[in-house]
């Protein structure tokens, strides 16, 4: 046995409701969707990282167009069909839910570069360090890429458009499981009963019903939780991922 930072699963004081063994299954698959699709969101960053003209100072003047320093979403629908990307009104709202930490319903520099940065160390310093190519528009809005560059910068987009709409999809699922509940589910996840999920606490859930998960993994689910970036989910956070954010679905439960 490798030695684990958690306790095994158990269930705490009977003061804490944990879900059902049917219904945490449902948690730990929704769980292992989020952790695919973040993986999938990772490599696509790592691709794009590794094209060495690509750099989020081009990247953003693309859809800050008229350089007001930060992109709304009527910016970004517009760069995109510039650039040849058709998401739904839907797909953009996801996307700005997930990285407008501010909630003001603009991108900043900083929470845009945030979409593109991998959460890899070595990848992440060197798109941040690298300067603008110079070559602004000749005659499309992406002509400060080479091609192949625009190629997987269009690809990021419905990538990122996909994951978000592939997790709202997992979100709606629980919401749909007549026995799911959320307070029970953050009480099952938090093991060692702190009022906290950390990323050990994940891997060891997954890993009780026999799916081996990576700590890389574990770090980048918890993260899509984690909104004060501390390492550690609170209730108030889990709740606001884990539920539905879409309102058009809402209505169908």
């Amino acid at each position: 046995m490798k030695p684990n930072c958690c306790p095994a699963p158990r269930h705490c004081s009977p003061h804490k409701p944990t879900l059902h063994p049917h219904d945490e299954d449902a948690l730990i698959e929704a769980l292992r969707d989020l952790i695919a699709q973040e993986r999938e969101l990772e490599s696509a960053k790592v691709v794009l990282t590794n094209k060495p003209d690509f750099n989020l100072h081009d990247c953003f003047a693309i859809f800050d167009y008229c350089r007001h320093g930060h992109v709304t979403q009527a910016d970004l629908r517009e760069g995109l069909a510039a650039i040849g990307v058709f998401p739904t009104a839907d797909e953009i709202g996801l996307f700005f839910q997930r990285y407008d930490a501010n909630k003001n319903h603009r991108l900043c520099f900083k929470e845009f570069s945030r979409a593109f940065l991998s959460d890899d160390t070595y990848y992440s310093h060197m798109l941040n360090r690298r300067p603008s190519n110079h070559r602004h528009h000749l005659h499309k809005r992406d002509d400060c890429f080479f091609p192949d560059t625009q190629v997987e910068h269009r690809n990021m987009w419905r990538t990122h458009f996909k994951v978000e709409a592939a997790a709202e999809c997992v979100r709606q699922r629980l919401a749909s499981h007549p026995h799911f509940n959320v307070v029970q589910a953050f009480n099952s996840l938090d093991l060692n009963c702190d009022g906290k999920i950390n990323s050990c606490e994940i891997q060891r859930i997954i890993e009780s019903r026999g799916f081996y998960v990576t700590k890389k993994e574990a770090d980048q689910v918890l993260a899509k939780f984690d909104e004060r970036k501390t390492g550690e989910v609170v209730f108030h956070e889990f709740k606001g991922e884990i539920e539905p954010k879409s309102p058009l679905k809402h209505h169908h439960h």
